[in-house]
C-alpha cells in the first residue's frame, strides 16, 4: 500500500470523526452534513464547540464508548474547518 494514501486517510475528516468519537463505522457524507449543522447549532445556542460537537455525534453516529483508539486528532475548531469546506465543496457539486 502507499504510504502517501495511508497518510492521507489517516488524516482524513472520516477517520479523524470515527477516532475521536469512537464511531462503529466510518462516517458518511451525509452524516458528516448532519454532525456540522448539529455542531453549529449548538455553537449558536451557546455550546462550547467541544461540547457541542460532542452531542451532534451522539445524535449522528453510531458510537461505541468501549472502543479504545490511541491516536491523536485534531482539534474541533480544526475538525469543523474540515467539515466546512466538505460541506460547501458536496453543495457545489449539487450534493
Amino acid at each position: 500500500m502507499d504510504i502517501n494514501k495511508i497518510i492521507e486517510h489517516a488524516q482524513s475528516l472520516e477517520n479523524q470523526l470515527y477516532i475521536k468519537y469512537k464511531l462503529v463505522e466510518q462516517p458518511n457524507k451525509e452524516d458528516i452534513v448532519k454532525w456540522y449543522r448539529l455542531t453549529n447549532l449548538y455553537i449558536a445556542k451557546g455550546l462550547p464547540p467541544e461540547d457541542a460537537s460532542r452531542k451532534a455525534a451522539w445524535e449522528t453516529f453510531d458510537i461505541d464508548i468501549n472502543i479504545l483508539r490511541k491516536s491523536q486528532t485534531d482539534t474541533i475548531e480544526a475538525l469543523l474547518l474540515k467539515a466546512q469546506k466538505s460541506v460547501e465543496e458536496n453543495e457545489k457539486n449539487g450534493g
